[in-house]
């Protein structure tokens, strides 16, 4: 057993007042629309909170709970991870091998180990990056089809001198686990983790003609508060790097397994999830933050985003997981609970509920904007469009609702931005600046 630093645990804010904070911030989230799916945060091995919000399906109008089964995206990696740290332990595989070892063929695979692929180090490009890979991603393959898209393509760089995220490094560790083990990626992460960890509501999607019973339909905010169907995607695509599917209460059950040796052993749990830093064994990792130590597990997929969060040295877990791909799931809702836990100064509550503008003044905000080179997208150019209330960004060939919150603030709700419109001194439109989280970004009107 691995033993938490009990002095460390939080006890300066009671459960039910830590629940009841919890519940007035989410709460209006979830009345405006931007937040749909469940929450659970625990502390001491009892849970605190457990609410869920929206609807698993809109359209038979069916709400989410606490047995609604949602597609976890990249929180999949660290399952993947523990599978190959479980072989390790058996003596079947060494993290310090070279992909050559279990897949001869595969390019640059001498140069190249295990530990590259789990620690995002191997210099092989995301699959998630490569032209056509949208549309390549709507029909079933197997991970051999998937990994032969990007298998011949050149390293971004020598493998080993730096970290850059790439999905593919979890579809061939997916692909080693299979030859190593003899047993299919669902298979064994069926018997080796989820059994044993006693997660009867978690599973692999890897055959869209397969019913999951409680599973959630994705969808993308739409409107001022409303949703739309998420685009479609064959989960058998995400194999090892983000199809798994799951409750708040698997995952929690996951949480409690890794604090014992049922799924891996004291000396590896040490090595891999508290020595490590940045991005490894598919946990972020933050040795100082709120002034705790952080492991957090985070995915994204269309209609889906879902977040693990764990705090070891305080015991406390937090686990939302939703059926839109808004990211106010994410963030700032994260940051929130974890404040409010710690008993720490929450960040206020973003204005969220829309407000009447004229239609002459939202007409007045409508064109052609651009960003600078120090947006994600250097120098992006954007459209906006006055709608019935609200205004319609369309950026590249994604369109995103921005909710007036005021004369001149919006809230764009899918990556939850806020954006305040600039005018000149003759009150002439003459650009706008965003903010995403801690960033801040200015367009110019064209």
């Amino acid at each position: 057993m691995i033993l938490l630093n009990v002095s460390a645990l939080c006890q300066t804010v009671p459960d039910k007042e830590i629940a009841n904070r919890i519940q007035a911030y989410l709460q209006p989230f979830g009345e405006n629309g931007n937040l749909i799916g469940t929450v659970l945060v625990a502390r001491g091995g009892r849970i605190l909170f457990r609410q869920s919000y929206g609807m698993a399906n809109y359209e038979l109008k069916v709400p989410n709970s606490s047995e609604t089964r949602f597609h976890i995206a990249s929180v999949s990696k660290p399952f993947t991870a523990a599978a190959i740290l479980q072989l390790q332990e058996q003596g079947r595989l060494s993290v310090s091998d070279h992909v050559s070892k279990y897949l001869p063929d595969f390019p640059n695979g001498d140069r190249i180990t295990l530990d590259n692929l789990l620690t995002h180090t191997s210099g092989i490009p995301d699959i998630n990056g490569i032209e056509g890979i949208d549309t390549f991603e709507r029909s079933p393959h197997t991970l051999a089809q998937v990994i032969a898209k990007f298998a011949g393509l050149p390293l971004e760089f020598a493998p080993g001198s730096k970290q850059s995220y790439s999905n593919s490094n979890y579809n061939l560790l997916a692909l080693i686990l299979e030859k190593v083990s003899g047993e299919g990626y669902e298979n064994y992460l069926r018997r080796h983790i989820f059994e044993p960890a006693g997660m009867k509501d978690t599973g692999v999607d890897s055959d869209a003609s397969r019913l999951i019973p409680n599973a959630a339909s994705g969808y993308t905010p739409a409107g001022i508060s409303g949703f739309e169907n998420a685009s479609y995607l064959d989960w058998s695509n995400k194999t090892g790097n983000g199809n798994l599917y799951s409750t708040v209460d698997d995952l929690y059950r996951f949480d409690r397994a890794l604090n014992t040796d049922i799924l891996l052993k004291r000396a590896t749990q040490q090595k891999y999830f508290v020595e490590a830093d940045d991005n490894q064994y598919g946990w972020y990792i933050w040795n100082q933050r709120l002034g705790h130590r952080l492991l957090a597990a985070r995915g994204h997929g269309p209609g889906f985003t879902a977040e693990l969060g764990r705090y070891p040295d305080d015991d406390v877990t937090i686990i939302t997981l939703s059926n839109s791909y808004g990211t106010a799931s994410q963030k700032p809702l994260s940051e929130a609970l974890e404040a409010i836990v710690f008993g720490q100064e929450v960040p206020p509550i973003p204005a969220q509920r829309a407000v009447a503008i004229p239609e002459a003044l939202l007409a007045s905000y409508a064109g052609q904007y651009q960003y600078g080179p120090d947006y994600f997208d250097a120098n992006a150019k954007f459209t906006l469009s006055a709608k019935d209330g609200f205004l319609l960004m369309r950026i590249g060939d994604r369109d995103a609702a921005l909710v007036p919150v005021s004369e001149t603030a919006f809230l764009e709700r899918t990556f939850f931005g806020h954006i305040e419109m600039t005018k000149d001194a003759a009150g002439k439109v003459t650009g706008l600046t965003c903010r995403y989280g801690d960033k801040t970004f200015t367009a110019h009107r064209l």
